[in-house]
Formats: structure tokens, C-alpha cells, sequence
């Protein structure tokens, strides 16, 4: 979706930056899916580098559906350009 608006970003980092300026912003994607992807990316970041990282399965479920919620957004998003 960056990519075919011609936005390139190095990190992770910018890519959460060049989502919030170009599609949070501008309403093209949710705040709520926009916060969504950023916790989502905190929990990847700790689940891999941080020392002691646990998470129950009542934890994760929630976001399952969320995370579902962010893709059928983001698809709707890539179809119509």
C-alpha cells in the first residue's frame, strides 16, 4: 500500500509513521486500526527481544479478531486503488 503511493521507509518505525501522516490522517485508515498496528508491532518487538515476555491466551484472542478487522480495512484500502 506504501509502496503503490510511491512511500518508501526503512524501519518499522517508518512504516508506522508513513501510515499515521498519509492514511490515519487523512481518514483513509482508522485511528483505531492505526493504534492496533502499533500495539501489535510493540507486542512482535517485545515477544522478540525483550528478556522475560509472557502472554496468556486470553490476551492474545482479542486481538485476533481486531487484527482480522485491520486486514478486511487495509484490503478494501489496496482494491480500490
Amino acid at each position: 500500500m506504501l509502496i503503490a503511493n510511491n512511500f518508501t521507509a526503512q524501519t518499522h518505525s517508518g512504516v508506522i509513521h508513513l501510515l499515521g501522516l498519509h492514511f490515519i490522517k487523512t481518514g483513509r485508515i482508522s485511528k483505531e486500526a492505526g493504534k492496533l498496528y502499533s500495539r501489535l508491532y510493540e507486542l512482535r518487538q517485545s515477544g522478540d527481544y525483550d528478556d522475560l515476555f509472557y502472554m496468556e491466551e486470553e490476551d492474545i484472542k482479542p486481538l485476533i479478531d481486531r487484527a482480522e478487522g485491520y486486514i478486511n480495512e487495509l484490503e478494501k484500502i489496496i482494491i480500490l486503488k
